[in-house]
């Protein structure tokens, strides 16, 4: 589990770890992944990338990845 924030303008930010989230600023970039357990092995599903754009990705909100999809939290 980690929990990432990047404060700076214009940031690559990557949480990639189980139950990982992260938030950062506009026009900033957040990567994130989503795991599950298959066959009793914990192992990366889907990993995505997404621009905070302010509208669709907001400012300073935390998100992680649920079900292949960017989730406020």
């Amino acid at each position: 589990y980690a929990q990432l924030a990047s404060s700076g303008d214009y940031a690559v930010v990557m949480a990639a770890g189980y139950n990982s989230q992260a938030k950062a600023k506009k026009g900033s970039w957040i990567t994130l992944a989503e795991w599950d357990s298959l066959d009793g092995n914990w192992t990366p599903v889907c990993v995505k990338t997404e621009q905070v754009d302010g509208e669709r990705i907001k400012e300073d909100t935390w998100y992680k990845l649920i079900n292949g999809q960017f989730t406020e939290i």
